[in-house]
Parts: structure tokens; C-alpha cells; sequence
């Protein structure tokens, strides 16, 4: 459980996968949690957002989740439910079901619309990882047995590696001439 929250889906599935753990367990396991803490955490995020903007304080953690949140904000708003719902899809850092959640209440959507979308991408998201990572365990086992167990990581070092260049391509096109830095 602790793997899920730190590390997210994509590596506790893979682990659990590794670990010989069956599909069900890990779709049982890795489904709920997610959703649990949406639904727990998100009614406080926005009270305290809400509050916090009001008063003009923004307390530690509500202020990284929104952050976050606002980083991907613009990445998510011209795409509406279908960007939100691809973005927790992907299991990239920090796209899971929470942060979700915030982007989708400050770009705007209704929450029953945000809801929908995070929820549907999440478990979307779960079930192609578990089958994938099935599948792809047992491939690697069959090649070679040793190796197979470094197999999460060589994914998680990819989408990293993805992630990083992705970031660098941003970085590079906001400072090309002509361009304006955003406003703070």
C-alpha cells in the first residue's frame, strides 16, 4: 500500500506482478485505493483552497497539490473531460487520481464530469497495467529469469527519461527569442 501512494500504480503493479500476486488481487488492490483517497482528500483540498484563497494563506500541502495541479492545468484545459481522463490514464509522476481531481476543479469542470473522467482513466489505467505487466513478466521470465526482476524499473526509468526530455523540449521552446515568459 505504501508503494502505491509513494510510487504510484505503475510500480506497485509491476512489483506485485513480480511477486506472483494474481490479476484480481492487484486490480482489488490498486483500484480502490486511489479513489478512496479522492474521495476523502478532495472535499478537504477544495474547502481549504477555497478558504485559503479568501484569507490569501495556502497551507504546505494543499499548496504543493496545487501546484502540481496548476502545472498540468494547462496541459488538460483545452482537452475538457477527454484531456483530464488522459491524463490520469498515462502513469506518469504525479497524474494520478488526486492531483486529477484538483486540475479538474480548477480548469473548471464539474465534479460529477470530473469524477467520471478521473475514476474511468484510473481503472482504465489499472487493468491494461496489470494485463501488461502480466504478459510482460512472463515474457521476460521465459528470456531470462534474473533479469526479469529489474523489469518495473527499466519502465519506470523510461517513462522518467520521457518525462525529463518532455520537460527539456518545454524549457528550450519558453526560452526561444520572442517568446514571453508566463506571468507569475
Amino acid at each position: 500500500m505504501l508503494e502505491l501512494a509513494f510510487l504510484g500504480r505503475l510500480v506497485n503493479i509491476a512489483h506485485g506482478v513480480a511477486n506472483g500476486f494474481s490479476r484480481l488481487y492487484l486490480f482489488i488492490q490498486s483500484g480502490p485505493q486511489d479513489v478512496i483517497l479522492l474521495l476523502i482528500v478532495y472535499p478537504l483540498v477544495v474547502r481549504a483552497y477555497e478558504g485559503s484563497t479568501r484569507k490569501g494563506i495556502v497551507g504546505g500541502t494543499i499548496e504543493r497539490i496545487r501546484r502540481t495541479a496548476e502545472r498540468h492545468k494547462k496541459l488538460v484545459e483545452p482537452f475538457g473531460a477527454i484531456g483530464l481522463w488522459a491524463f490520469v490514464f498515462f502513469p506518469f509522476w504525479s497524474t494520478g487520481v488526486l492531483v486529477g481531481g484538483v486540475v479538474g476543479y480548477l480548469v473548471g469542470l464539474r465534479t460529477v464530469v470530473t469524477f467520471g473522467s478521473v475514476l474511468l482513466g484510473h481503472f482504465i489505467s489499472v487493468v491494461i497495467l496489470v494485463v501488461f505487466f502480466d504478459a510482460t513478466f512472463e515474457a521476460a521470465k521465459s528470456l531470462s529469469e534474473g533479469g526479469a526482476r529489474f523489469l518495473p524499473w527499466i519502465v519506470l526509468a523510461i517513462v522518467l527519461i520521457l518525462g525529463a526530455i518532455g520537460r527539456m523540449r518545454d524549457k528550450r521552446r519558453s526560452d526561444m527569442p520572442g517568446r514571453s515568459s508566463p506571468e507569475p
